[in-house]
């Protein structure tokens, strides 16, 4: 029954929405008669949208938290090539520590042991505060995207929905809370009310990495952030009970962590095993460049088996390690020459010298080729400008790089462009009718308007956009078919019905005769074409959110609002071509149109202006680069931001900004012939 009455009060609201836009388009010549339903159609459609938003407002907990469980699925897909590009995996275990306090978590009776069990592991423990340990490259940040999909899977309703996120942004002034509460808003696509709703409700689990990744060597542990971290996850409760979360850390911070005597309390911890020598060469004989080249492979896996306690067993003894084995040598380059390594150091840097050329020649069939020695320097920039600006974090969120410390000549420019677009109408203006009062008003709006997008340079910005989650995904990518069939069911089938009138109804004046109010000006109706395929896209991407779509659909995004806002511009700069009218109105058009753009998208165009400042040292197509290198398995991402592969790869390109070798000769595979 109250389905049927929504339904029927939306129709009229679209029917008597659309009569009042066909009186405006037809009878526009009765000057008050215009001014009263232009009125009246403003009215009418911001109520529309203002009930629309109240009917998804009114969504309870357990839907926002089905929806934010979509979110983080959709967000958590991994690169086949994170796990080496095959389907055979390291064997993996762990085991339960004790804690070094008297309150820690109660443990299951008979845990797993097996990285596919922790889930279950986890599910037993009361409460449900688990931190996973282990060394560099032990595999901690893939077992926390795994560990979230995998509970997201068998999660029931009411229960709390994992969500990853990267701790290396967190400051002492905020709240553990508003922490996460903007990690939804900003990875995960979710509205700051709804976000906060969500975790005041409990229903969020937060599966927290990087907490060894927050702090120089040098930094003093009373001092440090990784140990501010850990008093605000100690305090972080629902009522007066511990809130559940997960934690990964190195194992010798966590331990100095643990005896600084402010531990974590109420937890669980568990201590990824070191990957055994047999383990090792039962993965490495395994794949299929070791299946291919078994002369080439088999001194490496007799010294595994050989010598168990060897230097090269402990180099190989962590997943990391064993992926970059299997990536460096997969199709080319010798692996026995890992046996003229005396450190472990000296492993990693000769498996780091073949990581880029070796994962680019894996992807190279596929999709566009990237030059290694390009791949490197532009990565190698990134790395850099992650350590100078923000002291060796991981997070790579394209929408923070213009307000970087080391990114002033951006903000500059964007500056510049701001008080250009803000002024040049206002004196366009001002220089033809100048006295008149009116024409005093409409420069002085134009002004305000322009002054807006400098609001845009201070650190916190502003937020002119109810939702966080506009976003784009590529071009031939299914999930436009997905957005449009989500636009056109639902409740979205009411904004799809009162939008699409705007373009209908413009064309519809363009061509009918002059009789019915028409301009019969065939020239417009063909500028006006492009405009319901933009409405088309709008509507589609209002109903994908940014965690399916990645980080790099928000630079999408910049792009067609920059062409949303200037099409008009254009169409206004063709007309007046054709009418001889002069540059005058051209230039006011672009810079009135610009100046709006600048206005509610300033973000997108500070990191426009960051490309253009930095386009010697990187691709002015970054995001493309970026999504290619997530392919190629040299970045991966977390929520809304970019991170380098592991720490020691970011690490080593600091160091090494131009390539370890060359590239070496590929040899093609050969079989060993069977007798």
């Amino acid at each position: 029954m109250e389905r049927g009455t929504e339904n029927r009060t939306r129709i009229r609201w679209t029917v008597v929405t659309g009569v009042l836009l066909a009186c405006c388009l037809l009878y526009d010549r009765v000057d008050v008669v215009g001014v009263v339903l232009s009125a009246l159609t403003l009215v009418v459609t911001a109520f529309g949208v203002w009930t629309t938003w109240r009917a998804s407002a009114a969504m309870d907990d357990g839907a926002a938290a089905r929806r934010l469980s979509k979110a983080v699925v959709d967000a958590g897909s991994m690169s086949s090539r994170v796990l080496g590009g095959d389907r055979v995996v390291a064997d993996v275990t762990y085991r339960f520590r004790p804690c070094a306090h008297a309150r820690g978590a109660a443990l299951p009776l008979r845990p797993a042991g097996r990285l596919d069990g922790l889930v279950a592991d986890y599910q037993v423990l009361r409460p449900r505060r688990l931190v996973v340990t282990g060394q560099p490259g032990a595999g901690k940040s893939v077992l926390a995207r795994s560990f979230a999909a995998e509970l997201n899977k068998v999660r029931a309703d009411g229960d709390p929905v994992p969500v990853l996120i990267a701790l290396g942004d967190w400051e002492r002034e905020e709240s553990f809370r508003d922490w996460v509460v903007r990690h939804l808003v900003r990875d995960y696509g979710r509205s700051r009310k709804r976000a906060r709703q969500l975790v005041d409700a409990g229903l969020v689990l937060p599966v927290i990495d990087g907490l060894d990744e927050m702090d120089r060597a040098e930094v003093p542990l009373a001092e440090s952030r990784a140990q501010g971290a850990l008093d605000a996850l100690s305090n972080y409760q629902e009522s007066l009970e511990p809130a559940p979360l997960v934690l990964t850390c190195r194992t010798d911070l966590y331990d100095v962590l643990e005896a600084s005597g402010r531990p974590m309390l109420d937890t669980a911890r568990v201590e990824i095993d070191p990957v055994s020598a047999e383990a090792a060469a039962r993965f490495l004989s395994r794949r299929a460049g070791a299946a291919y080249r078994q002369a080439a492979w088999a001194p490496i896996l007799d010294e595994l088996r050989t010598h168990p306690q060897g230097m090269l067993a402990r180099s190989l003894s962590t997943p990391w390690r064993l992926v970059l084995v299997a990536t460096a040598y997969e199709q080319a380059n010798d692996p026995s020459e890992l046996l003229s390594c005396t450190t472990r150091e000296e492993v990693g840097d000769v498996l780091l010298g073949h990581f880029i050329p070796s994962s680019i020649r894996a992807v190279a069939e596929t999709r566009s080729r990237y030059a290694p020695e390009d791949v490197h320097a532009w990565l190698g920039t990134l790395a850099r400008g992650l350590h100078t600006r923000s002291g060796g974090r991981t997070d790579l969120a394209l929408p923070e790089l213009a307000r970087s410390p080391g990114a002033a000549w951006a903000r500059r420019l964007y500056a510049f462009l701001v008080g250009v677009c803000a002024i040049v109408p206002a004196l366009i203006l001002l220089s033809g009718l100048g006295g008149d009062p009116v024409i005093w008003g409409m420069a002085a709006v134009l002004v305000v308007v322009g002054s807006v997008g400098w609001l845009h340079l201070r650190p916190g910005g502003i937020n002119l956009w109810r939702r966080a989650d506009f976003a784009l995904p590529p071009w031939g990518s299914p999930l436009w078919s997905v957005g449009m069939r989500l636009a056109c069911s639902g409740r979205g089938r009411w904004a799809v019905c009162v939008s699409a009138l705007w373009p209908i109804l413009i064309m519809w004046r363009s061509v009918a005769p002059s009789r019915l109010g028409g301009v019969e000006d065939w020239t417009l109706a063909v500028t006006m074409l492009f405009t319901p395929l933009l409405l088309v896209v709008m509507v589609t991407a209002c109903h994908l959110g940014s965690a399916t779509t990645g980080p790099s659909g928000w630079s999408r995004a910049g792009v067609f609002f920059a062409l949303l806002f200037m099409w008009p511009a254009t169409v206004q700069v063709f007309l007046s071509r054709s009418m001889s009218l002069g540059a005058g109105p051209d230039f006011f058009c672009l810079a009135a149109f610009g100046s709006l753009y600048l206005a509610l998208c300033g973000p997108m165009a500070m990191y426009a202006c960051w490309l253009l400042i930095n386009c010697r040292r990187l691709p002015f197509r970054l995001s493309r680069f970026l999504e290619w290198s997530r392919a190629a398995g040299l970045i991966r991402v977390t929520g809304a931001a970019y991170q380098f592969r592991h720490r020691e790869f970011q690490e080593w390109l600091t160091r090494n900004s131009l390539p370890a070798r060359p590239t070496p000769t590929v040899h093609p595979p050969t079989r060993t012939t069977t007798p």
